[in-house]
């Protein structure tokens, strides 16, 4: 079983490095806190606001954003490199961007958030649609 997940930490590295270098240097040029795991995944902390989206942003196997860090935040994160690596970076943007479209960019919606896990994600549950009020009697 560790062979496999070894191998798939590779798979998932070498997939995406292209994409990942050019986050990589997104950030250095961000003057981000840049802290590689030991599954190759890199967390890009202290992100300036405005340089990544939402509450933060992963491309390729590098997770960018300003200090919302966390384990569990970071399993959702690396959820999308595994995205990114099944598909391929154009694909996955584009199916991305899509379903975004298509769900008026709520995360609940969004089949590749709810993949990465919306909980790990720092998402709260949708609130339930308000009752229509009861008609007076």
């Amino acid at each position: 079983m560790r062979d496999r997940r070894t191998a798939w930490i590779a798979f998932r590295a070498w997939r995406n490095l292209p994409v990942s270098v050019l986050a990589l240097l997104w950030a250095r040029a961000h003057h981000a806190d840049i802290t590689l795991g030991p599954d190759l995944f890199v967390e890009c902390s202290g992100m300036p606001r405005g340089s990544y989206g939402r509450g933060g942003t992963t491309v390729g196997n590098v997770w960018l954003h300003g200090g919302l860090g966390g384990e569990r935040r970071r399993r959702h994160e690396l959820r999308h490199a595994d995205q990114y690596a099944l598909l391929g970076t154009v694909p996955f943007l584009a199916l991305y961007g899509l379903n975004a479209l298509v769900t008026a960019n709520r995360p609940h919606r969004n089949v590749f958030e709810r993949w990465a896990g919306l909980e790990d994600g720092g998402y709260r549950p949708p609130r339930p649609p308000a009752r229509p009020a009861d008609p007076p009697r």
